[in-house]
């Protein structure tokens, strides 16, 4: 008999992209990130936070120098 193992599934949305500071000159672009997972792994199973497009462009730096992957 065979056993089911339930697969784990993260989801990761960016939407919602807001410009604050609008007409200043330190105005910015950030995005609503909203996660929703299964998995083990993760105590929250949603979480929802805003980010600014320079914090993903950190994040795939860091990405690329730690894994060489992206």
């Amino acid at each position: 008999q065979a056993l089911l193992v339930p697969q784990e599934l993260t989801t990761v949305r960016v939407q919602d992209p807001r410009v604050q500071n609008e007409g200043s000159w330190n105005s910015y672009v950030d995005y609503k990130i909203f996660l929703h997972t299964n998995s083990k792994a993760f105590t929250a199973k949603t979480s929802c936070v805003r980010r600014r497009y320079r914090e993903f462009v950190w994040l795939r730096r860091q990405l690329q120098k730690n894994a060489g992957l992206v």
